[in-house]
């Protein structure tokens, strides 16, 4: 959780043209905004629900002294809206629920003498939760049957079923040739 993510599919608002979202990574040297509002919006992966944990200007070698996060819901909804303390390029006031699928931050800089933004990197450290998932075990010594024009798995003995909620994963490999070997030689 402390290591951060790499940003790769963000705006970037007020940069030179050919500034890349690569260089807004942790390491890098930095995005050299040429306006005083300069912005980053970056959009969550689709599909993931992120607790945001903290969202910083690591580089040390900054103009910025003061970092604003405004995190939108898809409806437009603003969820959250936080500053950083003055002095200081990390925001951590973020709720500890998942945030809402196709979400997007926005982060706009406050700079120690009213200039651009210079040598701007971003970290996100944020906790990724699994979409809940149902996870359906089986013992028995009968093999299973498969009928219909959509295959549909029947247990003729008894059945277990584990439902892991979120933050919980349970992962069970099975290779599909091992799982037919094995019920296809059952009978001999």
């Amino acid at each position: 959780m402390t290591s951060p993510q790499y940003i790769n599919n963000a705006t970037i608002i007020g940069a030179s043209p050919g500034t890349s979202p690569s260089d807004l990574n942790p390491g890098s040297s930095g995005v050299n905004f040429n306006q005083p509002d300069a912005s980053v919006i970056i959009p969550f992966t689709p599909g993931t629900t992120p607790i945001i944990v903290q969202v910083s200007v690591p580089n040390t070698n900054t103009n910025v002294n003061q970092t604003t996060v405004i995190i939108t819901a898809p409806n437009g909804t603003v969820i959250v809206n936080a500053v950083s303390p003055l002095g200081t390029n990390s925001v951590t006031q973020f709720p500890l629920v998942p945030l809402p699928e196709n979400s997007t931050i926005t982060i706009t800089f406050q700079t120690n003498n009213g200039s651009p933004p210079q040598n701007v990197t971003i970290s996100v450290i944020a906790c990724y939760t699994p979409s809940s998932a149902t996870t359906i075990m089986t013992t028995g010594t009968v093999p299973p049957s498969v009928t219909g024009s959509t295959p549909t798995l029947t247990i003729s003995s008894s059945t277990t079923v584990v439902t892991t909620g979120p933050g919980e994963i349970f992962q069970s490999i099975i290779r599909p040739s091992q799982f037919i070997r094995h019920f296809l030689n059952a009978d001999e």
